[in-house]
């Protein structure tokens, strides 16, 4: 599945917003998530929100796209819906956001 641009645009969108927002917000940090948190500064590990490696492949193969995170978990879902994307979330914070786009949500691709 090659990625569709709209909605990386809408990712790359939602990131930009957090940032904003005071989040040490990153794309494609690390290879893994344990390389991801290592690369986070302490200074900033209260508000996190990114994605590796192995989740840019899930993106680009599949169509969703899993966050690590830390932070206030209703804000962060909040902006990636803000900016179109559906989020699948449990409400708890030791699972991580689903992020897909809503026309393959639509269609039943994801």
């Amino acid at each position: 599945m090659s990625l569709d641009k709209e909605y990386k645009g809408k990712i790359n969108t939602a990131f930009r917003e957090l940032r904003k927002l005071g989040y040490f917000a990153k794309q494609d940090i690390a290879c893994c998530q344990s390389c991801g948190w290592a690369e986070v500064p302490d200074d900033e590990a209260e508000k996190v929100v990114f994605y590796h490696a192995q989740d840019l492949d899930a993106l680009k193969d599949y169509g969703y796209l899993y966050l690590a995170w830390c932070g206030d978990g209703d804000e962060i879902k909040k902006v990636f819906e803000d900016v179109g994307l559906v989020v699948i979330w449990d409400g708890s914070e030791d699972t991580r956001f689903r992020i897909e786009n809503k026309n393959n949500a639509k269609k039943g691709l994801v």
